[in-house]
């Protein structure tokens, strides 16, 4: 059985106090009682031999059991005592609704389930694959089987390691069974060597940013 005090009256009344060996109880503690009657440092508590917790008043205080007053007392359930004006209650402590973190967290989440969020997620009919003709990665490709795909240097999806390129150069998507790229840095990248804001996939498009040009193909 787990215990605690449980204050009984003044400005902490109803605050439950774990038990701890050495916890001082008075008022240079941790608990403001605003009583008068109480020492600065009245009260220890003890766990003895005999697997009983024990309250124990510093040197020639007392605390008080109905109308007796003592210098230490067996803290045992259903103890009242007081230390000045202030009473306090030994009761048994709740006991915790789960034996475990885990069955915790597994009442949590089957009481409050996920809601299924959006996804841009999608899988391209026709994958397309990115080979690098020129540049530091020449000879390297990419193969895309889902998107949306982001392009670019430093990027942690499609990573170019020019670090003369744009962070965000390029994204391919798909429109039905049509795959598309967009340009996300102006005119810092060309397809076929022109401008474009979005441009439809044709095997043999060539993608070229900073040192960079690569070939475009839709696998089947």
């Amino acid at each position: 059985m787990k215990l605690e005090l449980e204050v009984l009256d003044g400005p902490q009344k109803g605050k439950k106090i774990s038990l701890k060996t050495g916890l001082q109880i008075g008022q240079k503690t941790p608990f403001d009682f605003a009583d008068k009657q109480m020492s600065q440092m009245h009260s220890v508590l003890s766990f003895d031999n005999k697997n009983s917790w024990n309250i124990e008043c510093l040197a020639t205080l007392k605390l008080r059991v109905g109308a007796d007053e003592v210098g230490r007392a067996n803290l045992i359930k259903g103890l009242i005592f007081h230390l000045g004006q202030t009473g306090f209650k030994v009761v048994e402590k709740p006991k915790l609704a789960y034996e475990s973190w885990d069955e915790a967290i597994k009442d949590w989440l089957t009481n409050n389930p996920a809601s299924p969020a959006p996804s841009e997620i999608f899988f391209f009919l026709n994958a397309i694959r990115l080979t690098f003709i020129q540049g530091s990665q020449f000879e390297e490709y990419f193969t895309l089987s889902y998107g949306p795909r982001v392009i670019g240097h430093n990027n942690i999806d499609l990573n170019l390691k020019d670090p003369s390129a744009p962070h965000r150069v390029a994204k391919f998507f798909q429109v039905g069974a049509q795959s598309y790229v967009e340009n996300m840095c102006g005119d810092r990248a060309k397809i076929n060597g022109a401008p474009f804001d979005q441009h439809r996939i044709q095997n043999g498009d060539r993608l070229t940013v900073a040192s960079n040009v690569i070939e475009l193909s839709v696998l089947k």
